[in-house]
C-alpha cells in the first residue's frame, strides 16, 4: 500500500510539474508572437500601404490586405525623392564615416584599455560625459568650425601674413561628416570607444607579452596581433555605425543645405508633394500611401543589408556580451 500511495504522489507531481512546463512553454510563445507583432508591425503596415492605391486609402473594407496592388506610389515618390542621388549622398557619407570611426574607435579603446598615462581616469570621465551630453549642445561650434575650418589654427595663422585666415568650407560635402568620425568624435563615438576598451580589457595579456618578446613594438602588436582578434567587436560597431548614419537626420539637415540624403529627402516628402503633385495638405489620407512608400526606400536598404549579415551580427553580439 506505502508503493501505491507513492507512485500516486509520484505520478501527480509529475504530472504537475508536466503542467506547469506546457504552461509556460504556451506563456513563452504567446509572449514571443506579441513581441514580434509589435515590432513588426510598423514593417507590415509599411508594406500593406505602400502597394495600395490611393483610392483604397478612403475604403474602410481594406484593412491589411489591399484588393489591388500598385507601383504608383513607389515610383511617384521614387522621382520626387530623387533617390538615386539621395542614396549615393548616403552611402558615401555612411560608409566612409563608419569605417573612419571604427578604425579610430579601436585604437582609442585598446589605448585606454592597455597603456597608462597621465590623467587617463579624467581622460576616461570625459569619454563616459560625451556619452551622455546631448549632441544639441556642441552643434553651434562645430557648425561654425566646420563653415569655416581653418586646419585647427594654422589657417588663422597664416592670416597673421596674408591679411585674412585662410579657411574652407566643409558644409555640405561629406568631410563635414568625415572630419568628426576621425578625431573621435563621430556618431556614438563615445559608446563606441567603451565597447572597444571594455572587449581590449577581457583579451589575455600574454598575447601581447608573446609579441613584445618576438620584437614587436607596440604598434605592430596592435596591427598584427590585437586588431585581428578584435573581428567580433570590429563588426558589431561597425553595423551599429552603418546604421546610426544611416538614419541621421540631426546632422544631415544641419551640415547640408544644398545635398540630400535619404533622411532629409524623406523629411521633405510632404512639402514635396503639396508643391509638384498638388495635394492638399488638408488632405492627410492622401499622403499616407505615398509617405509609407517613401519610408520603405528609407529602410529597405538596410533591412537587406542586415539580412545579408545577420549571421555576422548575431555571432558579434554574442562574443562581445552586448545586451539590452
Amino acid at each position: 500500500m506505502p508503493n501505491i500511495k507513492q507512485g500516486a504522489v509520484y505520478a501527480n507531481k509529475h504530472r504537475r510539474e508536466r503542467l506547469l512546463k506546457t504552461g509556460y512553454g504556451i506563456l513563452r510563445l504567446v509572449l514571443f508572437i506579441s513581441m514580434g507583432f509589435v515590432l513588426l508591425y510598423p514593417l507590415l503596415y509599411m508594406l500593406s500601404v505602400a502597394f495600395r492605391p490611393v483610392s483604397e486609402m478612403y475604403d474602410p473594407t481594406v484593412v491589411w490586405i489591399p484588393k489591388t496592388l500598385t507601383l504608383d506610389n513607389m515610383i511617384e515618390v521614387f522621382k520626387k525623392m530623387e533617390y538615386p542621388k539621395a542614396l549615393l549622398n548616403t552611402v558615401m557619407i555612411d560608409f566612409g564615416s563608419s569605417v573612419i570611426q571604427v578604425f579610430i574607435c579601436a585604437m582609442v579603446g585598446y589605448g585606454f584599455a592597455r597603456f597608462q598615462f597621465k590623467f587617463k581616469n579624467l581622460l576616461f570621465a570625459v569619454l563616459i560625459m560625451i556619452i551622455i551630453i546631448p549632441p544639441q549642445l556642441i552643434t553651434i561650434p562645430s557648425y561654425l568650425n566646420l563653415k569655416s575650418f581653418d586646419f585647427f589654427g594654422l589657417g588663422s595663422l597664416i592670416g597673421l601674413f596674408r591679411g585674412e585666415p585662410l579657411t574652407i568650407n566643409l558644409l555640405n560635402s561629406p568631410f563635414a561628416f568625415y572630419l568628426p568620425a576621425l578625431f573621435g568624435a563621430g556618431i556614438r563615438s563615445g559608446l563606441f570607444i567603451f565597447i572597444f576598451r571594455q572587449f581590449f580589457r577581457s583579451m589575455p595579456r600574454e598575447l601581447e607579452q608573446s609579441a613584445y618578446v618576438d620584437g614587436s613594438g607596440p604598434f605592430k602588436t596592435y596591427f598584427r596581433i590585437m586588431l585581428p582578434n578584435a573581428k567580433t567587436a570590429i563588426i558589431t560597431v561597425l553595423l551599429f555605425s552603418i546604421v546610426w548614419y544611416w538614419n541621421d537626420y540631426y546632422y544631415a539637415s544641419m551640415y547640408f543645405t544644398t545635398t540630400r540624403t535619404v533622411t532629409t529627402a524623406l523629411y521633405n516628402i510632404r512639402a514635396t508633394l503639396v508643391t509638384d503633385s498638388g495635394l492638399s495638405i488638408d488632405d492627410p489620407i492622401g499622403f499616407i500611401s505615398r509617405i509609407q512608400a517613401a519610408c520603405l526606400y528609407v529602410v529597405g536598404p538596410v533591412l537587406i543589408f542586415y539580412i545579408i549579415l545577420q549571421r555576422h551580427f548575431t555571432e558579434s553580439i554574442e562574443r562581445t556580451g552586448i545586451v539590452g
